[in-house]
């Protein structure tokens, strides 16, 4: 007999229950009980027509598994997030108790499916404090309940917004991030009442606006965007220059490492203030740094910059205490090179020879050499070592042979190749004379000498920053090989390994890039009025169309297009044309002219 207690310990006997059990049967689990409840379990011997004494004990159930790691996975201005970790056992689902926000101090239950871990609670007041409870639902009932306290985020302004290094028709504006915006709009608004603005993403803390008139204040303000919300609007004021009297800025001599900047002489001016950083597409590359120069100074040589990175120059005119007209101009450093031609020259059980090409700017080289299972080993060679001999190796291993330019403190990408040791047997001979004969857009063609003896050759390539290497084997008479449908404008590795049989000799390096998209030439603005400028250009083969871009404006036009007209352009402006030739949907190399839009005085 099954019996529930009462919270005194009484019997409940209208909810007792009575389980028959086979005289062979020495233990039995008892379902359907409901958790954390008190029962007294009695058993009686049955026999025929006599019941025959009892044996009686009381037991407790465990209460049901409750939801583990119940959290606020993200903050929203109207919304919570919530996530948690579902218990063990047979789930009908969760039961969740979320706050009315128009309605304080009450509560409205929705029931989840049990196969989902989270929920959005949405319909929430900003920049208020809400309890949640959370209940697993078994088929006996719910478990006891997990709390938590969330917090909606509070609407508020952008902070530390600063619009600064205005020049005649630029100003930069920067800005503190805001937790859980997803976005910003920046608007600016000129004495004459003309208005524009810009929606930015999440990321960005930084924008340079473009295209201002000169000695003009502008209004400028910023607020953040939370999905269909937008947030305070924080105001500045700044004033673009007069003029500006540096006319010519331009960087020259662009390394790896360091760039020359020239401008023109300023007569009167005391001074010069140069700064340079990262532009905010690289930012993090570089710190931003600046410098004071003297007035007879018109060049100077930036060191130590970054690599491959784009910075944006920044150069004011002094005049004693004032700080004068300023100018910009960008540029971009040189990718760190990479070693080519590296190749195995003659290996034996014991040895290996390799030789490379030399690369400018770099310092020294890096060459190092391992086994699968062995300890990598590697040796500085100084920048006019261009061959070494790897010595004390194991025979009849297969050595990975890396090397890579280094540019003082820095190390350029790394270029590999293999090779196996030999013991008894002959080595095969490697490819002589392996070189790139042709290069195209889209594809490359190699050439060599026949090596004797050998039953054909395997050609390897790979794009040089990664990606799925490709292989073809060819026949013993072949001496040249065409590669195609390769990437345009990118560097590959290219090896030629002899064939004997089915063993594979060692492999010949060299690296080729292939060539770069046409792009648009003789792009130019003519006949400029007062609100128009026609802009033309020479047309380029084989293209499918143009993309022209001004201002947030793009236009798509045909393959026959070779001028095109812009009208409704505010006059006194600088305008930044571009344009692309398109190949179906790739984009080609981009063509950017400056326009002023004034009277055209040569009719």
């Amino acid at each position: 007999m099954v019996t529930p207690l009462s919270s005194r310990g009484q019997l409940l006997l209208n909810q007792q229950r009575q389980l028959d059990l086979k005289a062979d049967v020495s233990t039995a689990v008892v379902t359907e009980l409901s958790p954390k409840t008190e029962y007294s379990l009695t058993l009686y011997a049955v026999y025929p027509n006599l019941i025959g004494n009892s044996e009686t004990l009381t037991v407790k159930t465990t209460s049901l598994p409750k939801v583990s790691n119940f959290r606020v996975i993200e903050e929203g201005l109207f919304s919570l997030r919530l996530g948690w970790t579902p218990p063990l056992g047979k789930l009908n689902g969760f039961k969740l108790f979320i706050p009315r926000s128009n309605r304080p101090g009450l509560a409205y239950e929705q029931l989840l499916p049990g196969v989902i871990s989270s929920h959005v609670i949405d319909g929430l007041e900003e920049d208020k404090k809400y309890t949640v409870n959370i209940y697993a639902v078994y088929p006996e009932g719910p478990s006891e309940p997990v709390s938590l306290v969330g917090k909606t985020l509070k609407l508020v302004a952008v902070k530390q917004f600063l619009v600064q290094n205005a020049t005649t028709d630029t100003v930069q504006a920067r800005w503190e991030s805001v937790k859980g915006a997803t976005g910003y709009r920046l608007t600016w608004a000129s004495p004459d009442g003309h208005i524009e603005n810009i929606n930015l993403g999440e990321n960005f803390n930084f924008y340079m606006i473009q295209g201002l008139n000169s000695g003009s204040e502008y209004v400028v303000t910023i607020n953040p965007i939370f999905g269909d919300t937008e947030g305070p609007v924080t105001t500045n004021k700044v004033k673009t220059l007069e003029s500006s009297a540096v006319q010519t800025l331009k960087a020259s001599a662009v390394s790896t490492n360091s760039a020359v900047v020239s401008w023109n002489s300023v007569p009167g001016a005391t001074g010069y203030r140069l700064a340079w950083g990262p532009t905010p597409e690289f930012a993090g590359r570089d710190r931003p740094r600046q410098l004071a120069l003297n007035s007879s100074t018109t060049e100077y040589k930036l060191k130590n910059v970054a690599h491959d990175t784009e910075y944006v120059l920044s150069l004011y005119v002094l005049f004693g205490s004032a700080v004068g007209p300023g100018i910009s101009a960008t540029f971009r450093t040189s990718p760190l090179g990479y070693v080519s031609n590296f190749k195995v020259t003659s290996y034996t059980s014991t040895s290996i020879a390799v030789e490379w090409s030399p690369i400018v700017g770099a310092t020294e080289y890096k060459l190092s050499w391992y086994t699968d299972d062995g300890k990598p080993q590697f040796q500085y060679l100084d920048r006019s070592v261009l061959s070494h001999q790897i010595k004390n190796l194991i025979p009849q291993s297969t050595y990975t042979i890396t090397i890579r330019a280094v540019y003082g403190n820095s190390e350029g990408p790394d270029i590999s190749l293999s090779q196996l040791t030999f013991s008894e047997s002959e080595p095969i001979q490697p490819v002589r004379e392996l070189k790139v004969v042709d290069i195209g857009v889209n594809s490359f063609t190699l050439s060599w000498k026949k090596t004797p003896g050998v039953s054909g050759y395997k050609i390897y390539w790979i794009p040089f920053l990664g990606g799925n290497e490709k292989s073809q084997v060819v026949t013993a008479a072949s001496t040249i090989f065409t590669m195609d449908n390769l990437q345009e404008s990118s560097a590959y590795k290219i090896q030629v390994s002899p064939m004997v049989g089915g063993r594979e000799g060692s492999p010949v390096l060299v690296t080729a890039r292939t060539l770069d998209l046409p792009k648009v030439e003789g792009f130019a603005a003519l006949n400029t009025t007062e609100s128009s400028a026609v802009l033309n250009w020479t047309r380029v083969a084989g293209v499918s169309g143009y993309l022209l871009s001004w201002r947030h404006i793009s236009e798509t036009l045909g393959p026959a297009f070779s001028s095109y007209k812009i009208s409704d352009l505010q006059y006194g402006r600088t305008y930044i044309f571009s344009i692309r030739p398109l190949y179906g949907e790739v984009e080609g190399p981009i063509s950017t002219i400056y326009q002023r839009i004034c009277k055209n005085l040569h009719k």
